[in-house]
C-alpha cells in the first residue's frame, strides 16, 4: 500500500548539539527545514553551526537561555531567560545577514497544570516581547494540547517521536490531519536520521507555516 502524503513541521529541541552541523546537512539534502528550539548557552557555544542552519533556511526558535523551569521561577527570570536568548538569537541572525523571520517560543518543560495563573503572566510577557504562535495549518490537537494552544503564543506539538524508543512506536499509523513532530537534538545523528527517513516513508511532506514560506535561504 503507497503511503498517504501528509504535510508535517519539524521541530527539533534543545540543541544545538554536538552534531547539529550534521543534522542540517542531511536535512538539507533531503530538502527539509526545521525549528529548530535552541538553548541560548547552547547556540554560544554552536554558533557557527547555527549560522548554518539560519542561511540554509532553518528557523531558530527560543527555548530559554539554560533550560531553566518556568514553573518554578519569577516572572521576572522568565523574561530573562527569554530575553538573554533572544540577543544570542538576534545575534546569529545578524552574522548569517539573514531577516529574522519570526519569534517562536517552546517552554522547556510542560505547563504545570495547576500554576495556570503563572504561565498566563508569561503568556502576556511573550506577547510583549514580540512573540507569535505561527499558523500551523489543519492540526489535530489532543483536547489539552489545543487549549493549552488557545492560552498562550508557545509552540506545542502533537506528535512526540519518543526519541530512541520511536522504532517500537507506529508513528502515523491511524491518524489523521497535519503534526506538529518533535525530536530532540541530543540524540545521535544515526537515530535521528533513522527517525526523518522512517517519517518520510510514512509520506510525511516536510513543511514550514505559510508565513515562512518564503523566506529565502542565505548563501
Amino acid at each position: 500500500m503507497l503511503a498517504v502524503e501528509r504535510a508535517a513541521y519539524l521541530t527539533i529541541d534543545e540543541g544545538p548539539a554536538e552534531d547539529f552541523m550534521q543534522k542540517v546537512d542531511y536535512l538539507n539534502a533531503r530538502g527539509v527545514r526545521a525549528i529548530w528550539f535552541c538553548l541560548g548557552e547552547a547556540l554560544e557555544r554552536f554558533s557557527e553551526a547555527a549560522v548554518h542552519a539560519i542561511r540554509s533556511g532553518h528557523i531558530i526558535g527560543n527555548r530559554s537561555y539554560d533550560h531553566a523551569d518556568f514553573s518554578s521561577i519569577s516572572w521576572d527570570d522568565a523574561r530573562g531567560q527569554v530575553a538573554r536568548t533572544d540577543q544570542v538569537i538576534n545575534g546569529l541572525y545578524a552574522k548569517a545577514k539573514a531577516i529574522r523571520p519570526a519569534k517562536v517560543f517552546r517552554f522547556p518543560y510542560s505547563e504545570d497544570e495547576s500554576r495556570l495563573e503563572h504561565f498566563a503572566g508569561i503568556q502576556r510577557m511573550l506577547e510583549q516581547m514580540g512573540y507569535e504562535q505561527p499558523s500551523f495549518d489543519h492540526i489535530q490537537y489532543e483536547e489539552q494540547d489545543e487549549a493549552s494552544m488557545k492560552r498562550g503564543l508557545h509552540v506545542s506539538c502533537t506528535l512526540d517521536t519518543f526519541d530512541l524508543g520511536a522504532e517500537s512506536h507506529s508513528l502515523t499509523e491511524g491518524r489523521i490531519g497535519n503534526e506538529i513532530i518533535l525530536i530532540h537534538d541530543w540524540i545521535a545523528f544515526e537515530p535521528f536520521k533513522s527517525l526523518l527517513d522512517r517519517l518520510l516513508t510514512k509520506g510525511m511532506i516536510f513543511t514550514v507555516p505559510k508565513e515562512w514560506s518564503q523566506t529565502s535561504t542565505v548563501v
